[in-house]
């Protein structure tokens, strides 16, 4: 009966926001991208591509999720080429993201189908998996329903809750106890993460710590030629200092504007690219930067200035690994929760962020703790922390040897992951044949 509350409040969500969705697909790419797959009207050639007898649905929201779970479809698919991946997004980037650093690896690739009951039931029956994986804090009831209906294992990999999210479960308890009790395994980042999806209403045996599967990352290596272009493009000398401003946020812009003109006055050879989170920014942050009165180019034309737009898709993690000190977004301004910090650790950077990272936190601390990373309060401490930086070479190294020993010493979680995915596919009522 609840489940049916849901879904009748959810429909009539959909239908009193139709009007705004519907103005907004003439006015923007993004919203009518995927339209039909959304509603559950899949091609038939991609139900045909992902058919088989051991079908493994994994549902990542957008980029970072994407990133994060590129490793466990590496592992699985490696393990038994036979297994099929079909693969689901919620944005247009994610989208991208995945039908680029996922090639060769997915054999369908969606957009997410809207939480309603006849849309999930359309793709479940089209694809009929073997396991449904959702990554990190994905909860969508009517799919976690139709699974249960199916007897499809539902498997939450690198599982967050938030405080905030957390209070809200608890809150509406007689809803989300019956939607976790669901879940066959809560895969957490880290113990109070499987704390609180207990409380949410997980079965204790079926949540588990496996730690973070970002610190799997393992990013498609970058070809020379295509790293060499970019900093041909940008006229990048190996005497510049680079600052990189990655996954920015709308406030944090003018912010990171600030602190470079302040880093500017000491070191004259100090260059910022910034990377705006949201491609449709791209042309807000040029008027920012119009109106700062710094030179600046943007990426896709090229040339010589202090100041880079990076406005192209899926340079940034190639760009951390010429930059000499990094500072990742959605952490200046509050509500964001920050990005993953360990894109530049990767490349032995020393890592800033601001003091409104909190999906990140527990990285953070390790960063932090080792001396990888360092929390910056404002523009000023951003500034500030900055010019240390740049002025102290040993100061830099040991941060960026620091930082990357991180990202090695906590290895492991995508492994984990790979291997409870394959317990659940051997005894899924779905899967045909044994692995």
């Amino acid at each position: 009966m609840i489940f049916l509350l849901y879904d009748i409040l959810l429909h009539i969500s959909v239908i009193a926001l139709l009007p705004y969705f519907v103005v907004k697909m003439f006015t923007a790419k993004k919203y009518r991208e995927g339209i039909l797959e959304r509603f559950g009207f899949i091609r038939a050639e991609k139900i045909r591509a992902a058919s088989g007898p051991r079908l493994i649905w994994i549902h990542a929201v957008s980029v970072g999720e994407t990133k994060a779970v590129a490793p466990v479809v590496k592992g699985l698919k490696q393990r038994d080429p036979g297994v099929k991946i079909l693969f689901s997004t919620v944005t247009s980037t994610g989208n991208a993201t995945a039908a680029k650093d996922l090639s060769g690896l997915i054999d369908a690739l969606i957009y997410f189908p809207l939480d309603l009951s006849w849309a999930v039931k359309r793709v479940a029956r089209a694809f009929n998996p073997s396991a449904f994986v959702t990554i990190e804090k994905e909860i969508w009831p009517n799919i976690f329903l139709e699974m249960k209906r199916a007897g499809v294992p539902v498997i939450i990999l690198n599982g967050t809750i938030s405080v905030r999210s957390h209070k809200r479960f608890l809150r509406f308890a007689f809803f989300f106890k019956e939607v976790f009790g669901i879940v066959s395994l809560f895969s957490a980042r880290t113990e109070d993460d499987r704390k609180k999806a207990i409380e949410a209403g997980v079965r204790e045996a079926n949540a588990k710590t496996a730690g973070n599967i970002k610190f799997d990352l393992s990013p498609p290596a970058a070809s020379p030629d295509h790293l060499n272009t970019i900093k041909e493009a940008l006229k990048v000398s190996p005497t510049d200092s680079i600052i990189v401003a990655g996954s920015t946020h709308p406030g944090e812009e003018e912010k990171v504007i600030a602190a470079f003109k302040a880093v500017l006055r000491e070191h004259g050879n100090a260059r910022l690219i910034i990377a705006p989170r949201h491609p449709e920014r791209f042309t807000e942050v040029d008027t920012l930067l119009k109106r700062s009165g710094l030179e600046f180019v943007r990426r896709s034309k090229g040339g010589y200035a202090k100041v880079v737009l990076l406005d192209t898709i899926g340079e940034l993690m190639m760009v951390y690994s010429f930059s000499t000190i990094a500072f990742v977004g959605g952490s200046l301004v509050p509500h964001i929760g920050g990005h993953n910090l360990l894109e530049p650790a990767y490349y032995g950077k020393p890592v800033l962020w601001g003091p409104h990272l909190t999906t990140y936190a527990s990285m953070a601390k390790l960063l932090e703790e080792n001396g990888g990373g360092f929390t910056v309060m404002d523009e000023n401490y951003l500034a500030e922390k900055a010019k240390a930086l740049l002025s102290d070479k040993a100061l830099r190294e040991r941060a960026g040897i620091a930082a990357r020993k991180v990202v090695e010493a906590n290895r492991g979680a995508a492994l984990k992951s790979v291997e409870a995915i394959e317990w659940f596919l051997k005894r899924s009522k779905n899967t045909r044949a044994t692995l």
